[in-house]
Formats: C-alpha cells, structure tokens, sequence
C-alpha cells in the first residue's frame, strides 16, 4: 500500500462560484507544495479533484499534520492507497484493523463510480474479515473505539483511521493585509488570527523597549507564524517601553495608514458601543477591528486549543480598559520613525530587514 494523504478543502470555499473557487483550490495546492518542500517532505504526486487535494507520500503522518495549519482546509488524513477491488480492500483494512485497541469498531465506505458491488456490501465484507482477523473486536456503528474510513474512486481506494482538523476559512492572501497589535495576551494572537483565517495577511506590530520584543511576544509571533503559509509573517517593531493600548492603537493605525492596508486588528475587550464610538473619534487614521468582541467565549476557547495555546495559563487583558488620552500626533510619528522591519522566524525571533 502507498502512503496519501487526503486533504479536504474547507467548507466556505464551496459556496463561491467555480471561478473563486478554482481558484483559491489552486492557491491551496501551491501553499502545499511549498510547505512541504520547506519542511523536506517528498511527495510523488499531488492533485486536486471536487473539494479535495491528494498528495501521495512516505510520510502521511507529517504531511497531514502540516495540511492541516493552512488557512482553506478544513481536515486531513493519513492513509493508505490500494486499487478498488474488494479484495484489495479488505487485505488492506485487515492491515490498517492490527492497529485498533481492544473494543469495538465500525467501517464507513463511501464510493464514486462504477463497480461490482455497493458500499454497504463492500463495508459488511470489510467488517467480516476484521472480525475474523481480530475476535478482541466487536462492531458498534453508534460509538465505536476505532473506525475505518474508506474512499473509492473508480479504480482507486482510500483507507484511513483519522482526520486533523484544519482551521477552514479562506486561503491567505486572497483578501487584503491588515496590521494585527501583538503583545502578550492570547487576546490579541486570537484577533489576528481571526483576520488571517479570512483570508488577511497580517503584518504584526509589536512593541519592546529599544527594539527588543519580550519572552511571551516572541512566543505569540511563534504561534502567529506556523499558521502563516502563504504569506510568510513579517513584524513592524516599535522601540517603546510598556505602550498603552491606546497608544498601542494610534501607532499601529499609523503604521496602516502610511501602508495603505486595509484595517487593524485587536484584541482588546470591546465593553460598550459608547467604547468604539469614543475610539472613532480619537483614532480615525484606519479602520479597527475587534474580532473577538461579538464570539462566545466557548468559541475563542475551541480556536485556542485548535492553535496549540493552554487556555488555562494564557495571559490576557483586564477585563475593563479605559480610552484614555489619545497620544499627539508628534508623539506617535516620532515612535514610528523609529521602527523598523524585520522577517519572524517560526520559533518567534525577529530578524531584521
């Protein structure tokens, strides 16, 4: 059996016209050849057909769990490729069953195109001959302990036991870049992160004293960077020691405006309409969005876990914050003179350009 690697495309992508939708399928095939290149993984083959790409592989396993930190996919899962012939089927499924735990099992067959037998028919052959191979198993479709999912296409199969989850959303780029605030809450990687999976490249503005980003900033830029494929994340840095949020807003917003992007992202807590119509007024340079103000905590909670971030020891805003006094004009002009650029690395170091 040949390692592949099925990849699903996310849902939102399916509801655009063929068009939009070809398109951002083949930017999502792009993005996957270059990460996997990036990260040494060979392929064989890969290629695109309704909703999904398939990238034939010695190491699905990887492949996958790279997949699935692209902006576009929904999931993706490691298996095993063998012809459609039942008896392959079932040799192969036999193989994949050595791997269940003790328990109960079900086998889930889906099937495109012409042959000599049904999915339901192929499935109960299936499911006999893993009985036969392993007597420990027992079949529950409700709430099994191991599934075996089976794809067949025409004169091909598929057979895999997992899925990663993927963000979906849209692939990045195909809308326009914005300048997400980063510091060291979970808040405000969330924010940009809600920007990125609408399809934003994010340019992050993060601040330190004569340049130098803090320990929990440089991991937020980590974090912020693995999910960037394809747009690598770049920073806008600003020499300045513990910056105000407003103070924080009115450079960034600068920093979009003299760019010509599109908005700002942040995630400050967003306590009242009164808040936002303050902040228009006082900051007016670019548009500011905060993504997180209007999703259930249970939501960011789910997002969180999907980005690698213990919920339990994160670091975020205080629940309250005060406009404040908007800072002049020549005071933000004069901390943006002095920023400069630089590339982020995947382990959050900055290096400047």
């Amino acid at each position: 059996m040949e390692g592949i690697v099925v990849v699903r495309v996310g849902g939102e992508i399916g509801i655009k016209s063929r068009r939009v939708r070809r398109d951002y399928e083949q930017r999502l095939l792009k993005y996957l050849k270059d990460r996997l290149r990036e990260k040494g993984v060979s392929y064989s083959e890969i290629w695109r057909v309704a909703g999904r790409i398939y990238i034939k592989t010695g190491e699905p396993g990887v492949a996958s769990r790279l997949a699935s930190k692209i902006f576009g996919i929904s999931s993706a899962s490691p298996g095993h490729m063998t012809t459609s012939r039942l008896d392959d089927i079932i040799g192969a499924a036999v193989l994949v069953s050595r791997g269940f735990a003790p328990g109960s099992f079900a086998v889930r067959c889906r099937r495109v195109g012409s042959h000599p037998y049904t999915s339901q028919e192929a499935a109960a052959k299936v499911g006999e001959a893993i009985l036969a191979a392993r007597p420990d198993l027992s079949v529950d479709l409700g709430s099994p302990n191991n599934e075996i999912f089976i794809e067949i296409r025409d004169e091909s199969s598929i057979l895999y036991t997992e899925a990663f989850r993927g963000p979906d959303g849209f692939p990045i780029g195909t809308q326009d870049p914005v300048v997400g605030v980063i510091d060291e809450s979970f808040e405000s990687v969330a924010a940009s992160w809600c920007l990125m999976k609408r399809g934003s490249p994010v340019l992050a503005a993060v601040f330190g004293p004569d340049g130098v980003v803090s320990e929990r900033t440089a991991k937020n830029l980590a974090i912020l960077s693995e999910w960037s494929t394809g747009a690598p994340l770049k920073a806008t840095v600003f020499p300045c020691e513990a910056p105000s949020p407003m103070l924080q807003l009115a450079v960034a917003s600068y920093c979009c405006r003299a760019k010509g992007f599109a908005a700002v992202a942040s995630g400050m807590p967003v306590p009242s309409l009164e808040f936002l119509s303050e902040l228009k007024s006082k900051i007016n340079d670019s548009a500011v969005l905060f993504p997180l103000a209007a999703l259930e905590s249970g939501i960011i909670e789910d997002w969180a876990r999907l980005m690698g971030i213990d919920t339990k020891t994160k670091s975020g805003y205080p629940k309250s914050i005060n406009v404040g006094i908007v800072p002049q004009a020549s005071v933000v002009e004069a901390i943006a003179k002095k920023s400069f650029q630089a590339q982020v690395r995947e382990d959050g170091s900055i290096l400047p350009l």
